[in-house]
């Protein structure tokens, strides 16, 4: 069993540890030029914001990844998504760049987050049909299901791409 996962890009971290320090700042304000039932609903409420702003942006991202065993590959996106996917559903697996590919390319978001290269969760694409997407550039590997697709870029690339050849098909 083969585990891999995404690194968040250190731009997305960025702005993710930005907006949780603006959000401490608010509610600090909130704390000290309040009074009484104010300031106890604000504090409160913005305290259930950042804790719930830290688990989607920082310890989710930590436990995102796809598990390759022999004959299952297991596609894990907390809170997003969790594919479990049997080497027979599997229908045709290559690389594509979805700089190039319009087809392919995310048109909306269905439930995720992402920027313009980093993706994590349910998308909507172009060619109409539904992603699970789990990347952080734009070449991607997809697996082509019956009615979906799931789009995977996880770190260690090549030695991902290597284990499928080698469990499942040939990557074309």
């Amino acid at each position: 069993m083969s585990e891999f996962h995404i690194s968040v890009p250190t731009d997305v971290l960025v702005n993710d540890l930005a907006i949780i320090a603006s959000l401490v700042i608010i509610g600090l304000v909130i704390w000290f030029y309040s009074e009484g039932t104010n300031r106890v609903m604000g504090t409160g409420i913005l305290g259930i914001v950042i804790i719930i702003f830290i688990y989607v942006s920082l310890i989710a991202p930590a436990q995102t990844k796809v598990v390759l065993d022999d004959d299952t590959l297991i596609v894990s996106i907390p809170p997003y998504g969790h594919e479990t996917v049997k080497k027979e559903e599997i229908r045709r697996i290559y690389i594509v760049d979805l700089e190039y590919d319009e087809n392919l390319r995310p048109k909306s978001k269905k439930f995720g987050e992402g920027t313009r290269s980093y993706k994590k969760g349910w998308y909507k694409l172009t060619n109409g049909r539904d992603a699970i997407m789990m990347t952080t550039g734009t070449k991607v590997v997809c697996l082509e299901l019956g009615d979906k697709y799931i789009m995977l870029s996880p770190d260690r690339f090549d030695d991902f791409v290597e284990e499928l050849n080698e469990k499942f098909m040939a990557v074309g």
